[in-house]
């Protein structure tokens, strides 16, 4: 419970085909209880927080669906993680787990780098909490007189002092040249590149 009102259930289960009927029940029970507050009962959400093995699979996929759209009682979130997200998530937080420390963490652009180049799970995981979880947010959002230019000026910097000139001159082809792609991602383009030729034939 929270000052705006808003009630959370955090419940730790397995992600099987009897969870929605599971987190159903316990909603039923909630809206039974006279000690809860009816301003909760309006505005309240159930965090489901289930570990898995490497990869989420389509029916699994599926059955996360099933329970966040479900419209019966109050909101509801699927949180899942494996044992490799865990410990890099544990590597990158150090042992800091509040929200502030958090947010600079996923804020931090080199950070977010390593994420689309080498697959970081341990930022990927954070980065889901994050979505999943409604009453956090992102603390470093300042007002400011600044452009959106102004940012991907600062962004663009950073990667090559370059880029930003070619961005403004509409130089695509040498932008090219200074953005680095992941083995997978290279792959990726070329076999999209190879499909769209084979099409023109």
């Amino acid at each position: 419970m929270n000052n705006y009102d808003e009630m959370y259930f955090v419940i730790e289960t397995e992600l099987d085909k009897n969870t929605l009927d599971e987190v159903i029940s316990i909603c039923a029970e909630v809206e039974k209880d006279s000690q809860v507050k009816k301003s909760y009962k309006s505005n309240w959400g159930v965090i489901l927080i289930t570990a898995i093995e490497g990869e989420l699979t389509w029916q699994q996929r599926k059955r996360v669906m099933s329970i966040e759209e479900n419209k019966f009682f109050c909101r509801k979130y699927v949180l899942w993680y494996n044992d490799e997200e865990k410990k890099k998530l544990e590597e990158i937080c150090g042992k800091d787990y509040g929200s502030s420390n958090m947010s600079t963490i996923l804020e931090n652009y080199d950070l977010f780098k390593e994420f689309k180049i080498n697959n970081n799970v341990g930022y990927d995981l954070l980065s889901r909490i994050f979505i999943k979880l409604p009453y956090l947010n992102l603390n470093s959002l300042e007002t400011t007189d600044k452009t959106i230019l102004d940012f991907i000026k600062i962004k663009l910097n950073n990667i090559h002092p370059e880029l930003y000139r070619l961005l403004v001159e509409d130089n695509n082809s040498e932008i090219e040249d200074y953005v680095l792609l992941s083995d997978n991602e290279n792959e990726s383009i070329n076999k999209k590149i190879e499909e769209l030729l084979e099409g023109k034939k």
